[in-house]
């Protein structure tokens, strides 16, 4: 199909959903307070692909590269595994991903072998936009990339007996006029935390701070990480967001990973992990 014309009938559904059904009518007024991050439609990652030490943050951080310098516009390659964060089994595991990355093993990115990027793991995706749609009663963050949502839900508390999945159960409130804080629970194990293969259990708990910042041009993300099953104290990460430009403009089109017709993923590579595939058709 013709580029423009998904984009524009992806536009128009969007535009449909938000006129005809009550949970998607636009956030309240100024009096309100309520950050408006769908201003600008289109978001994408600026910060790179690793999660940053969050600014003013005593901790050891996230994990981040082994052995050389990050740049943004790489991917990451090894773990420094010597952070105190990990706990021994968690450390022994990416040592092992480590030293098969370093004998020539395709590094395992969820994205890029078309698996869910999980919570906080897909706001390091860097390759294609994001949009936010707020509801008085839910937010939803979606990412063009494989039709991707997370659904947060506004001032409830969370369920009593939470079901585990790859996104969880995320309930948020706003704060301070700028900024949307998102609690995760009943996050499943099936994908690590983030680009370096970091794992997690399902004790796994994530607080997000959305904070529009620098005249509402940026979107900063502090993350902050609790798994007593796998780390040895709660630590905390940064991600920034920019409006698309360039390249990057606003174009969003139709991107299902797995129906990808060439090996641009290194299928053909030793060891890679494997494509997702459904056992039935969805009913």
């Amino acid at each position: 199909m013709n580029t423009r014309l998904m984009a524009q009938l992806v536009s128009g559904l969007v535009a449909i959903c938000a006129g005809a059904l009550p949970a998607l009518a636009q956030p309240a007024g100024k009096d309100r307070a309520i950050p408006d991050f769908s201003t600008r439609k289109l978001w994408v990652l600026e910060s790179g692909t690793m999660f940053l030490h969050a600014p003013g943050d005593p901790g050891p951080g996230p994990i981040v590269q082994e052995g050389k310098p990050f740049k943004v516009d790489q991917v990451p390659y090894r773990a420094t595994t010597s952070n105190p964060i990990l706990k021994p089994w968690a450390k022994k595991l990416m040592d092992v991903n480590n030293q098969r990355v370093a004998a020539g093993d395709i590094p395992f990115y969820t994205t890029s072998r078309c698996w869910p990027g999980g919570v906080p793991g897909l706001l390091l995706f860097p390759g294609e936009p994001v949009q936010f749609v707020q509801t008085p009663k839910e937010v939803w963050i979606m990412w063009q990339r494989d039709a991707q949502v997370r659904r947060i839900y506004l001032d409830v508390p969370h369920s009593t007996h939470v079901k585990y999945s790859v996104y969880g159960e995320s309930v948020g409130h706003y704060e301070n006029g700028d900024t949307l804080v998102v609690d995760t629970i009943g996050l499943d194990d099936s994908v690590p935390i983030d680009r370096f293969r970091t794992p997690h259990t399902k004790q796994l708990h994530v607080v997000e701070r959305f904070r529009l910042n620098n005249e509402k041009r940026k979107i900063e993300i502090v993350v902050t990480v609790e798994d007593p099953g796998a780390f040895t104290q709660a630590w905390k990460g940064e991600v920034d967001f920019e409006p698309g430009h360039g390249d990057r403009s606003g174009q969003w089109v139709e991107s299902i990973c797995a129906e990808n017709p060439a090996d641009y993923f290194g299928d053909k590579e030793r060891n890679a992990v494997p494509i997702p595939i459904a056992a039935r058709p969805d009913s």
